[in-house]
């Protein structure tokens, strides 16, 4: 079994690091230098035995990943010979800028590496903080004239952030994540509408986005805009309003769940 060395670990991240910081050439092309890598405990504590998938190891250690690799490699003479078979076989992994965590441990010659680009961005913010980001970047997106499948839209006028739209969002965010499912029904067999209702909204007009798995404000509307229904909602001229929430459940199928509600009021 891997066992940690917290220094040959720590050698080993700050050679990584380094190697980052400056630009290279993998697989015959150049590369610019990317962000260092910062080390995980849960990551090093990672541990694969015969058969077991990397995402259940990574669960069993507590960590949820949008995107990870794990290698493993034989280096006798320590760090510096570890860094050497890496720049050698795993060149591009090292050099990935989406990866932004790392977990590093040793057993002997053995080593194991296991980066990691965490569910959750790191700067994601309160739910709050996320929903008004994910209303800059949908207001963004209006202000541009484009295409949702087969539908042409115009640019359309900037949403206005609604606190009851925002609570309504933040209720069904709550219970997919906290029940485990993922649909527009809630489990009362409510809809938006009945919700928004529920929320003090009165509305005239009123509409719905959900999305799970996205860890960051950006990557949740670039999702909604690549797809035709959740597009045609963001570029509605006839919405005026808008909140959004998330809530966060590590042990649900989606992990974070997201719910953007739209209003025009009466």
């Amino acid at each position: 079994m891997l066992s940690a060395h917290a220094s040959d670990s720590s050698q080993l991240i700050d050679l990584i690091n380094q190697y980052r910081a400056a630009p290279q050439r993998c697989d015959e092309q150049r590369t610019a230098p990317v962000s260092p890598l910062a080390a995980n405990e849960a990551l090093a504590k990672v541990r694969l035995s015969q058969g077991m998938q990397l995402r259940d190891a990574l669960r069993a250690a507590g960590y949820q990943a949008a995107k990870t690799q794990a290698m493993a490699l034989s280096a006798p003479a320590g760090a510096a010979s570890a860094m050497q078979v890496l720049t050698q076989s795993y060149c591009k992994a090292v050099l990935d800028a989406h990866y932004t965590e790392v977990g590093v441990s040793r057993s002997g010659n053995r080593w194991q590496i296991v980066l990691a680009q965490p569910v959750l961005s790191s700067d994601i913010g309160d739910w709050q903080a996320a929903g008004k980001e994910v209303l800059r970047l949908v207001n963004e997106a209006r202000a541009t004239p484009r295409r949702c499948g087969g539908q042409s839209f115009k640019s359309a006028k900037p949403l206005a952030w609604n606190a009851k739209l925002a609570s309504t969002a933040l209720v069904h965010s709550r219970e997919m994540a906290s029940l485990d499912y993922f649909s527009h029904t809630g489990k009362d067999g409510s809809q938006v509408d009945k919700r928004a209702q529920q929320q003090g909204y009165q509305w005239r007009r009123i509409g719905e986005n959900i999305a799970g798995g996205p860890g960051s404000p950006k990557q949740v509307v670039s999702g909604w805009l690549a797809s035709p229904g959740h597009c045609s909602n963001i570029m509605n001229p006839d919405y005026t309003q808008m909140g959004t929430a998330y809530a966060v459940n590590p042990k649900s199928s989606e992990v974070i769940y997201w719910t953007q509600v739209f209003g025009t009021p009466r």
